[in-house]
């Protein structure tokens, strides 16, 4: 346990280069792209839903949830054992592994083999590379570097647009190969090399992510600091799991990771994401090809890349529940039984447009607040929880969904998840502290005034 009274000079802005920091961003993305290519062939995506779901859930996405949940851990385990890197590596590898059952024979145990290395790649994507991009970003272009890996995924889901499948195979091959190329110019965490207790490492490190000297006078104050926030993290040279659990700050920034990824798994993304179920009621369709939702949701994370600079993590995680809640109300109205749509009937594919682009807005934002909260001594750890958490929860939303749609139906979820969207604005906007620009230990200073729910 320990309390926030010391003043501490935080580093004055950034020096050296941060293109190098930005490179290794978008190099380390790339993995997201692959698997947004990846998803196309596919029965579950990275969300709840899918652009078209099956009339029952197959054992293919079971499998597929079910390797994220028991390999989550292993990965944080792996990451903070032998370091970021090395989880990169593995994810590289598992995707590179997935190949393997799209070249045999199509069946149903290399579908599942599919599915489960899927999986598994996903669950290291979600929580390693994320801290990484974290860890070695500059402070005022962190959140833009994170918002990297929506966009990457989301550009991967329009591939299946202008490739078929066999060049899809080809496409994620090349992507396998040209991921392990980069993966020598990968330096180590300097995060991880100081919470190890490497330090020199860490101040080579730093000095290459920043091009200048390891005598710098910016470099040495850098782990100088990330040395302090270890310490605070580990006053006594221990950390047992139940300590992140007592420590009152970590047990509140664990809090709000549980409930922001709870709002995200039922925000009703396992409704809108398929088009065709969520415009049934106009019995046409004008967009054959279904493209409307996926260029909503790319063009959402591209405007999360570029706003997440600009303004408070908070305010815009607010407004695209805001958003999203709007667009549920209007859909929830054209979804009604028996309903013939004969007039406005643009107004429905437009509500859906503007539902995609919020959630497009509001996926990645979640794990961007958690990553930048956490000290590093708890980061991946308290990652790794939340994420795993949130797989059980996914489960069961996928698989208890299809008795919901058929009892109650599908209008009358989208006014529940509307009320979900709801209290996702009202938590974030009263319970989720100032991020934008801030050291973890003015965060910290934050958590100690900022009352939040009693969950």
């Amino acid at each position: 346990m320990f309390t926030i009274t010391k003043n501490v000079r935080i580093s004055e802005g950034d020096k050296g280069s941060v293109f190098k920091g930005y490179a290794l961003s978008v190099i380390v993305s790339l993995s997201f792209f692959t698997h947004g290519v990846e998803s196309n062939n596919l029965t579950i995506s990275a969300h709840a839903g899918h652009f078209t779901t099956p009339d029952k859930v197959p054992w293919t996405t079971t499998a597929l949830i079910l390797a994220s949940i028991f390999s989550a851990l292993i990965q944080t385990y792996c990451i903070d054992k032998w370091g970021r890197k090395f989880g990169i590596y593995v994810v590289i590898l598992l995707q590179g592994a997935s190949c393997i059952p799209l070249l045999l024979e199509p069946s149903e145990i290399g579908s599942i083999v599919l599915h489960v290395l899927s999986g598994m790649s996903t669950a290291g994507l979600f929580i390693c590379i994320p801290i990484y991009i974290r860890e070695i970003s500059a402070t005022t272009g962190r959140g833009t570097a994170i918002a990297l890996v929506t966009a990457m995924t989301a550009a991967g889901y329009l591939i299946r647009f202008g490739l078929d499948g066999e060049n899809v195979l080809y496409l994620i091959a090349a992507m396998v190969m040209v991921q392990f190329v980069s993966l020598f110019l990968v330096v180590e965490s300097p995060s991880y090399l100081v919470k190890t207790g490497k330090i020199e490492a860490a101040i080579a490190n730093m000095a290459k992510l920043k091009c200048l000297s390891v005598d710098d006078t910016y470099i040495l104050n850098e782990i100088k600091l990330l040395k302090e926030e270890s310490v605070r993290g580990k006053p006594n040279e221990q950390l047992r799991l139940l300590d992140i659990w007592t420590n009152r700050i970590w047990r509140d920034e664990m809090k709000i990771g549980l409930v922001l990824y709870t709002i995200t798994i039922l925000s009703g993304c396992i409704i809108f994401l398929d088009q065709e179920k969520t415009l049934v009621q106009l019995k046409t369709s004008a967009d054959p090809e279904r493209i409307l939702v996926p260029i909503c949701l790319f063009a959402g994370t591209l405007f999360c890349v570029v706003s997440v600079r600009l303004f408070e993590r908070k305010y815009l995680l607010t407004f695209a529940y805001s958003v999203m809640v709007l667009s549920m109300g209007t859909l929830g109205v054209f979804t009604q039984a028996d309903l013939t749509v004969t007039s406005l009937r643009w107004l429905p594919v437009a509500a859906l447009g503007v539902l995609v682009f919020g959630y497009g807005l509001a996926w990645g934002l979640p794990t961007i607040i958690m990553v930048e909260m956490l000290n590093l001594q708890i980061r991946s750890t308290v990652l790794g929880i939340v994420y795993t958490y949130s797989q059980i929860i996914r489960l069961v939303h996928v698989l208890t969904f299809e008795y919901l749609e058929s009892n109650i139906g599908i209008y009358t979820l989208f006014y529940m998840f509307a009320c979900v969207n709801i209290f996702g604005a009202i938590y974030t906007i009263s319970s989720v502290p100032n991020i934008n620009g801030k050291s973890v230990r003015q965060i910290e200073k934050q958590m100690k005034r900022i009352p939040l729910f009693n969950l």
